[in-house]
């Protein structure tokens, strides 16, 4: 102990310091990810089982479903539930154990992508440890809901992504092609996410023909056999699941939405209210609600096609009045509303969860101020654009009613973002910090005459 003691003082000050740093950011991650193992195996997915995560529940375990929703939604997570469910067989302690290590894979795939991203490892273990800690991708893990997969499978794709970046090699370039498609089929919001990704790494890299035809191998592997099982069974293209249903519902300007469905001769009816709506985002500011009231009702013969999707959408038409009211409706709850169901008032991390939502906004803010001031410095583009991508898709186009969890991409995102700032200013100062030595003065050199 003495001899390492002593070995320690003889470091460099900033040496000791930069030490010192990383044990306490071991420590404090440590620390996060035991507590998500516990947050697991007490609050069990398997005993939530309602609403959305019973949807998810029942159309993973019953692999043959092709009801309308079952069509609907993207079939990655669906595989990933009937996976689980066979594994587990319900049994509380396997479903925690596979749970706890899905929430503690996601915190390290993002840490991978922060060691790419960020300039030093001690940089990254502060974005792990943000990350790490953060209740809204803690708490989530207790639902069965598409973020808890979509969230450690666009860690990695970020983490391809900068990985393919670096070295430039096309096996690199369709790994991150694979990751992205795989992500972009469990929550479609990574879909442009990765074609903006994908594509600012094809632009940079050489050996473009090449690069561009295999991906489109790639992607025809991953996504012809989803297109023709979608034809097959619901007479439409859409091997990402059928979007018409939530952008129909975000048009319409209704609190709820009852659709009846026809296929091959069977009947369903649905009906549904997101549960952002409900809630007063501005709470306890302000009792401010949406306007959205009363319901719309659609009904869609699955055998007919486009038709009554294309229908369903044209029904309202989208006026400028109407896209302005919508969009700042969809941007208050998308920015301020609940995490739902994430944001259970009656656990601390619940409510650590519901005050924690007034962070994303100003952060959202002071990082495209702080981009933009220090654009110049900051070399790293493509991670700013991923995040207008996701602006500009989740909060500006008419795709969907928006709810307090489809940020979670965002967070993310915007905490890595934050970090890469933070670490530029760090360099930027200690720059500062180095004194120029005062230049000699000129030597006078005298000349006698004889």
């Amino acid at each position: 102990m003495s001899r390492f003691t002593s070995c320690f003082d003889h470091l460099p000050r900033e040496e000791r310091q930069a030490l010192l740093l990383r044990a306490l950011l071991y420590a404090l991650i440590g620390i996060a990810l035991g507590y998500r193992v516990w947050l697991v195996f007490t609050f069990n997915p398997v005993d939530h089982i309602w609403s959305d995560p019973e949807r998810h529940w029942d159309q993973g375990i019953d692999v043959l479903r092709s009801d309308p929703m079952s069509l609907i939604d993207p079939i990655v997570y669906q595989v990933y539930i009937g996976a689980f469910a066979k594994l587990t067989l319900k049994s509380h302690e396997l479903a925690a154990f596979y749970t706890a290590l899905l929430s503690v894979g996601m915190t390290w795939l993002w840490y991978r992508f922060l060691r790419e991203l960020l300039p030093s490892k001690n940089w990254a273990l502060l974005g792990w440890a943000l990350i790490a800690w953060s209740p809204s991708n803690s708490a989530i893990y207790s639902y069965f809901m598409q973020e808890t997969l979509m969230l450690p499978l666009l860690g990695a794709s970020l983490w391809a992504t900068w990985r393919a970046r670096r070295k430039g090699t096309l096996n690199a370039f369709l790994g991150a092609s694979a990751l992205w498609i795989l992500a972009g089929l469990t929550r479609g919001i990574c879909l442009p996410l990765g074609l903006v990704a994908l594509a600012w790494v094809w632009f940079e890299q050489g050996d473009k023909p090449r690069r561009a035809a295999w991906g489109m191998v790639v992607m025809l592997l991953m996504l012809g056999p989803l297109t023709y099982r979608s034809y097959q069974q619901a007479n439409i293209f859409a091997p990402h699941g059928i979007g018409a249903l939530v952008q129909a519902y975000h048009r319409s300007g209704a609190q709820e939405i009852l659709i009846g469905y026809e296929l091959r001769g069977a009947r369903w009816e649905f009906g549904f209210t997101s549960p952002g709506i409900l809630q007063k985002p501005f709470e306890p500011f302000s009792d401010w609600m949406s306007k959205r009231q009363g319901s719309v009702r659609f009904f869609v013969n699955m055998d007919a096609g486009e038709r009554d999707w294309k229908a369903a959408v044209a029904n309202t038409p989208l006026t400028l009045d109407r896209y302005l009211w919508l969009t700042g409706d969809n941007l208050i709850h998308l920015f301020f509303a609940e995490s739902w169901p994430d944001t259970d008032r009656s656990r601390d991390i619940g409510e650590l969860n519901h005050w924690l939502r007034w962070l994303w906004a100003p952060l959202f803010i002071l990082c495209a101020t702080g981009t933009i001031w220090l654009w110049r410095e900051q070399r790293e583009r493509l991670l700013p654009a991923l995040l207008l991508t996701w602006f500009c898709v989740q909060g500006l186009f008419p795709l969907s009613v928006n709810e307090g969890r489809y940020r979670k991409p965002m967070e993310g995102l915007l905490i890595a973002q934050a970090v890469l700032l933070a670490s530029t200013l760090a360099v930027r100062r200690r720059r500062e910090d180095v004194v120029e030595p005062a230049p000699a003065a000129p030597e006078t050199l005298i000349v006698s005459s004889t």
